[in-house]
């Protein structure tokens, strides 16, 4: 175990094994980082921790398995709020949040800037793209497109995501880039042609759509 000062650790919570941590992190009570992978075949994976991340109240982290990567990565400035889970080989890019009672299977990636709400259920080997949201309660099963919201039972997208995006020109580009998904295959290439390769959102999008998926795309509709 390495862990970097400054660092604080409350009363009751746990760390062990194969874990390092970056300066700034703080462990509220009961949480606990570093138990063996919830797998049949487990194995005596690690634990990667970023800067300045918070890890509040009885949330659970655990290592990376035999079957995956071996590691699970946090990046820098996560916040994980209290009973949250991190599965297995779980990559957290840096600034993600994490709310209350959300649980993320083993495999699940997120990229940077992306909040998953509070008591959301994340499907093994889901990926949530940077700047996205997952709404509160959601039940994730397919990829979640960067920038997108997505709420519901089977999660859709129900439109961009405005706050993260904080520009109402960027939300109308994002809105018609998640809108080209509608009940249609489409390719990064078929967005930036339609939109340009002139805005990051945009090739954030083409690039997710492009790359391997094995769970599938959120695609756009009315939440369950």
């Amino acid at each position: 175990m390495r862990i970097s000062s400054p660092c604080t650790v409350a009363a009751g919570a746990v760390l062990r094994g194969d874990l390092t941590a970056g300066p700034g992190l703080v462990v509220h009570p009961g949480a606990s980082l570093g138990s063996s992978a919830q797998h049949r075949l487990g194995g005596s994976g690690a634990i990667r921790i970023g800067r300045e991340v918070t890890v509040w109240d009885c949330a659970t982290v655990h290592a990376g398995s035999s079957v995956g990567t071996g590691i699970t990565e946090v990046g820098d400035r996560v916040l994980l709020m209290a009973y949250c889970h991190l599965g297995h080989d779980v990559v957290l890019a840096d600034d993600v949040v994490i709310s209350n009672g959300a649980q993320l299977g083993g495999h699940v990636s997120v990229g940077e800037g992306a909040v998953v709400g509070a008591r959301a259920a994340i499907h093994q080997f889901v990926r949530i793209g940077r700047g996205a949201m997952v709404a509160a309660g959601a039940f994730v099963v397919s990829d979640v497109p960067p920038w997108a919201l997505v709420s519901g039972d089977r999660a859709r997208i129900v439109g961009p995501n405005r706050v993260g995006l904080a520009c109402p020109e960027r939300a109308g580009r994002v809105r018609r880039a998640l809108r080209m998904m509608r009940g249609t295959e489409v390719s990064g290439d078929d967005i930036l042609q339609a939109l340009g390769q002139n805005h990051s959102e945009v090739r954030d999008i083409a690039a997710f759509v492009d790359a391997n998926s094995k769970r599938g795309l959120c695609r756009w509709g009315s939440p369950s």
